[in-house]
């Protein structure tokens, strides 16, 4: 009985994940490709269009700490 009440609780944290990952992609770029995205290739994805947005705004890359 435990045991699947723990097996329930995991599948819906990782529907909540999958629903964010897919909302996620909404907001990048289209790729080419066609296809959808993997969860890494859409956090690769996420971390080089906020990067290009900063860069975009002048403030840099997001490795570097804003100057005083």
């Amino acid at each position: 009985m435990r045991r699947s009440a723990a097996n329930e609780r995991e599948r819906r944290r990782m529907n909540t994940l999958n629903v964010a990952y897919d909302k996620l992609r909404t907001v990048l770029p289209e790729m080419d490709s066609g296809r959808r995205l993997s969860k890494y290739e859409t956090l690769q994805m996420a971390q080089q269009y906020i990067a290009c947005l900063m860069e975009i705004l002048g403030e840099g890359s997001p490795k570097q700490s804003p100057q005083k």
